[in-house]
């Protein structure tokens, strides 16, 4: 994951992480590749500290939880957390770090293509 995301705001940033934690529970089946993925870019976003990454990451867990219930639900999450990413460069860092996070456990079952799917068609108009 060497990409540059330092022209994401904060909101950005948290947008991008949630979005990222909603594509992991997709399929209902978190994966430690895809747990190590969300953990580098927290990591990207200079939170050094081991307890505030956690703490970041618990948080994205905690505003995603409801929204990864059903396909529809994060469909429409996905939806707004688009709409955060406001420049085609923005999308397109979005887009290919949620497809590489999709990838990182060498499978990609039909739930998380379908959602994918989705955010590729929201974040590539």
């Amino acid at each position: 994951m060497s990409v540059n995301i330092s022209n994401f705001s904060g909101e950005q940033r948290q947008a991008l992480l949630d979005l990222l934690v909603l594509g992991m529970y997709a399929d209902r089946h978190l994966a430690l590749a895809e747990d190590a993925r969300v953990h580098r870019l927290l990591t990207l976003m200079e939170i050094s500290s081991g307890s505030e990454r956690q703490r970041q990451f618990d948080g994205a867990v905690a505003r995603v939880r409801l929204h990864a219930e059903t396909p529809e639900a994060g469909a429409a999450q996905a939806v707004i957390l688009a709409q955060k990413f406001t420049t085609r460069e923005l999308r397109n860092v979005a887009c290919n770090l949620l497809e590489e996070l999709m990838g990182s456990d060498r499978k990609i079952s039909p739930e998380e293509a379908r959602f994918l799917s989705v955010v590729k068609d929201l974040l590539q108009t």
